[in-house]
């Protein structure tokens, strides 16, 4: 990192030491605050991020950063949903992350939703770089919330996520723009995606289909292979959040059950 560049709110580094995961080094600041890291049975570090803000209002700009070393493994858990309030004729709020993985590392990078108020907009964006044999799970979603008493006033959301290996070859790129004007997102109000970036054959991506799909759910979702047999994409779309939030988590457990066998 150079002297002139801007280092993030948040950023954060794991590394590997005597076979366990560590938050090697942390920068932490408004508006965020960061638990200690939490430990299960396995190597995995799982850190709780929270917010100590109202949310993000109009012409505010955060960003964080998580970067893990070789062999890493990683869990990143929001457990509050971020509430993007009515921007009063300012500027889209902004929100940009940037995740890095070294070669062999895992992580699972779990934020909860992002409520849109009435009047709020926001740009967001997200980039991935994988090192080789590296996985990630990632959640993305929003939903829009028009409080009693609030008056009524447009949002839109421009979510942007870009996929690429450390030799810079893209993986994914992705763009969806959400705005609740003249009633174009119909009856659905909650949105979201899931992506599992790991190495998947096709055959293993029929199966992962074929379970998915011999269950009931409550939102509506899509799934679509990555190019190069390279992971997985799942979008949804669901009429309030509860569907969404629980129709979401009960896809990442089938997804992380089946990054065991990989």
């Amino acid at each position: 990192m150079t002297t002139t560049e801007c280092r993030p709110p948040l950023d954060l580094t794991f590394e590997t030491r005597a076979g366990q995961t560590v938050l090697a080094r942390r920068h932490v600041t408004y508006p965020f605050f960061i638990t200690a890291p939490l430990r299960g049975r396995g190597p995995d570090a799982e850190i709780v991020i929270q917010s100590i803000s109202g949310g993000l209002f109009g012409g505010e700009r955060v960003a964080q950063r998580v970067t893990l070393g070789s062999g890493a493994t990683a869990i990143i858990r929001m457990p509050s949903a971020t509430i993007v309030h009515d921007r009063r004729d300012k500027a889209a709020a902004q929100c940009a992350v940037s995740l890095q993985l070294a070669d062999s590392a895992r992580l699972d990078y779990l934020p909860r939703p992002t409520i849109l108020l009435p009047g709020s907009m926001l740009v967001q964006s997200v980039d991935l770089t994988l090192g080789p044999g590296a996985t990630a799970l990632l959640q993305d979603s929003v939903l829009m919330h028009d409080p009693n008493g609030m008056p009524t006033a447009s949002r839109a959301l421009d979510n942007r996520i870009s996929i690429q290996n450390s030799a810079g070859r893209l993986i994914a790129r992705d763009r969806m723009m959400i705005t609740d004007a003249n009633g174009e997102a119909g009856p659905y109000r909650a949105f979201g995606t899931l992506w599992l970036v790991a190495e998947i054959t096709k055959s293993r991506y029929k199966d992962i289909k074929f379970l998915i799909s011999s269950h009931d759910w409550a939102c509506y979702w899509g799934m679509t292979q990555l190019r190069a047999d390279s992971g997985i994409m799942i979008r949804f779309a669901a009429r309030d959040g509860g569907d969404l939030d629980s129709g979401m988590t009960r896809m990442r457990e089938m997804l992380l059950s089946s990054m065991l066998d990989l």
